[in-house]
């Protein structure tokens, strides 16, 4: 059964993915475990906002990294083909190396003729596959007192390695190897990436950029791919070298819904985009602030496409203004709306204030955005707790599609965002046994389908077109 497709993670990038058969118990993507209650550490940034607080970032963390090479062995995670007599598969560095892009290939992107280009047009002085602005994500680039050097063992044209993920392994690599629990591990500098902010943080690191790196719009306009990201469903489509069953949750490891970690996932992407426009180093180009934040098709598009505009009463703002992206936004007032209804409303206040604000100089929009943070690391443990059952599956869906016919996804971004959260709640549909197999695959096969392609391709973004891929899903799911 195909599991499905998500498309434009940049312009011409296809993706897909493959889901177990629905006998298959308690794995991958049937997953019925909840959320243990997470630890959240709330702390009040010197600018007086709150936000919640993760691990170091793996590339930042004190351990040194011991390579690859130090995961691959065959009785450990470089066999063959999977052991299904013990607790992980034990081929993870194949599937890495044979299905997944962070592996050599995101190296070796580095090397070809697009990424030279956008290195000259920078004006770097080292080429790409030398350069820590291009290797910062394109690989595991820890400092280079962090690597294992001796017989080769750590090599950066590895691409993002298990520890660019996992953390430096100097100090839980032998206890892990021994038998040590995960809370031990996670002890020893192993990087959580079962806890859903954790995750997220990580993701965002590349996928956006944090403090010390940033894909900015200076490399957008030099060639880069634009950035696009959400992470319940990008954590569907990687593939899959772990599996969240029962035994994966004994060992203390968290396995979130996936509607639930696509909520807290927005809730903490929103914190990362407002932490950049408050960030003075990372929010200044000279008399302008930083074009990344933006809606790129605000103001890329042909002139014959402003008859396509269409009025967005929730920003307040007209046409032709540079506008915030505010897709990861919309998708948390989603989320809130069955959470914590009075912060959904309380969201969607703030947001049209920030529009106002970053757009046309009302009010202080700083202000806005710490308080909007603030409220975001209050609401964290709220969202941690939420029990996805049918009843909130059934409200999403049709809170998410009653605003796609509303108006409210007329720009390309909050089209593309609704696209892969209504590609998760459909698969959480199929979970929680409201479709069964018939309904699943012909969804995906066509309603899915179409609007994905509606989203396909920012250049080619008809908004009319997007609101009749959203009616045909509505129809779809009524009274499912």
């Amino acid at each position: 059964m195909t599991r499905g497709r998500i498309r434009s993670r940049g312009p011409g990038l296809r993706t897909s993915a493959t889901a177990p058969a629905k006998s298959a118990p308690r794995s991958l993507h049937r997953r019925r475990f909840e959320l243990p209650a997470l630890v959240v550490l709330l702390v009040l940034l010197a600018a007086a906002s709150a936000s919640a607080e993760a691990p170091v970032i793996p590339q930042y963390g004190p351990d040194k990294h011991e390579g690859v090479s130090s995961c691959d062995g065959s009785t450990c995670h470089g066999s063959a083909a999977p052991r299904n007599d013990r607790n992980v598969r034990q081929d993870e560095v194949l599937i890495w190396t044979e299905e997944d892009r962070h592996s050599q290939r995101a190296y070796k992107v580095l090397l070809n003729r697009d990424s030279k280009r956008i290195s000259q047009n920078l004006g770097r002085k080292k080429p790409p596959h030398q350069d820590d602005l291009c290797l910062d994500c394109h690989a595991d680039n820890p400092p280079k007192d962090k690597r294992r050097t001796e017989n080769n063992a750590f090599r950066v044209e590895d691409g993002v390695g298990c520890e660019g993920c996992h953390g430096g392994a100097e100090r839980w690599l032998r206890p892990h190897d021994s038998g040590a629990t995960h809370a031990k591990n996670v002890e020893l500098g192993m990087y959580p990436t079962d806890e859903p902010i954790a995750r997220t943080r990580l993701c965002l690191s590349c996928h956006l950029g944090d403090r010390k790196k940033f894909v900015d719009h200076r490399l957008m306009g030099a060639g880069h791919p634009r950035q696009s990201f959400e992470v319940a469903l990008f954590s569907i489509l990687q593939p899959y070298h772990w599996e969240p069953d029962a035994d994966y949750t004994a060992r203390g490891k968290q396995a979130p819904s996936d509607v639930k970690l696509w909520a807290i996932g927005q809730a903490v992407a929103v914190d990362e985009v407002l932490d950049a426009m408050l960030d003075d180093e990372r929010n200044r180009l000279g008399l302008f602030p930083e074009l990344v934040l933006y809606d790129c098709q605000a103001c890329h598009h042909g002139i014959d496409k402003m008859r396509r505009w269409r009025p967005r009463q929730s920003t307040g703002l007209g046409p032709g203004v540079v506008r915030l992206n505010d897709s990861n936004f919309l998708m948390l007032v989603q989320a809130l709306q069955l959470i914590d209804p009075a912060a959904a409303k309380t969201l969607r206040t703030d947001l049209k204030a920030l529009h106002q604000g970053a757009s046309e100089g009302r009010g202080d929009p700083k202000a806005i955005a710490r308080r909007i943070r603030a409220n975001i690391a209050k609401l964290l443990p709220k969202m941690e707790k939420w029990k996805v059952d049918a009843k909130a599956l059934r409200a999403l869906s049709k809170n998410v599609l009653a605003d796609a016919l509303g108006g409210e996804y007329a720009d390309y971004a909050g089209s593309e965002q609704a696209a892969m959260a209504l590609q998760t709640i459909v698969y959480g549909y199929y979970a929680e046994e409201l479709i069964d197999d018939a309904v699943y695959d012909g969804l995906e096969q066509r309603e899915l389908t179409k609007l994905l392609d509606a989203v396909a391709d920012p250049d080619k973004f008809n908004p009319d077109a997007a609101k009749k891929a959203f009616r045909a899903l509505q129809k779809k799911l009524a009274g499912r």
